[in-house]
């Protein structure tokens, strides 16, 4: 009779753990994150994007013909998992694609975009005002787009 205890314990455990990855990520295909501003003079739009442990960071100015620079690094495999485990799938999906008024009053917008899964989702909001869903991850990749501070 214990050791029916014991296993019937572990398998609440177990069951309750597994439960937590529910709205992880499984398949992700690329994660992108970028800014801009539209009453700008100098790169006013930068982005950065994650695809198969690989960084590209592009810069560009709003002037006709725009000019853009871009720059690549790799990126670990644990870095993209950290940024993985900050976002949940159910909570992102459940935010609407605009939030606020993003470069309204020359404040500037941000973004993310998620390709996982199969689906694509992306939130546009006020610079520096990500949704609480979205901000450990946006404090991510923010630490990994100034690593392209020297992106001339």
């Amino acid at each position: 009779m214990k050791k029916i205890l014991q296993l019937i314990l572990i398998s609440v455990l177990i069951t309750s753990l597994s439960g937590c990855k529910k709205d992880s990520i499984k398949n992700l295909n690329n994660i992108s994150y970028g800014s801009s501003f539209g009453m700008c003079v100098g790169y006013c739009s930068s982005s950065l994007v994650i695809t198969n442990l690989k960084l590209t960071f592009s810069k560009s100015k709003n002037a006709q013909p725009t000019e853009t620079k871009t720059c690549s690094k790799s990126i670990s495999e644990a870095d993209v998992d950290a940024i993985k485990n900050e976002l949940n799938i159910s909570k992102i999906s459940s935010l609407p694609e605009v939030i606020g008024c993003p470069d309204c009053a020359d404040g500037g917008a941000e973004w993310i975009s998620i390709n996982a899964d199969g689906k694509q989702y992306k939130i546009t909001y006020e610079y520096g005002k990500a949704p609480k869903e979205l901000e450990a991850a946006v404090a991510r990749l923010k630490v990994l787009k100034d690593s392209f501070k020297d992106c001339n």
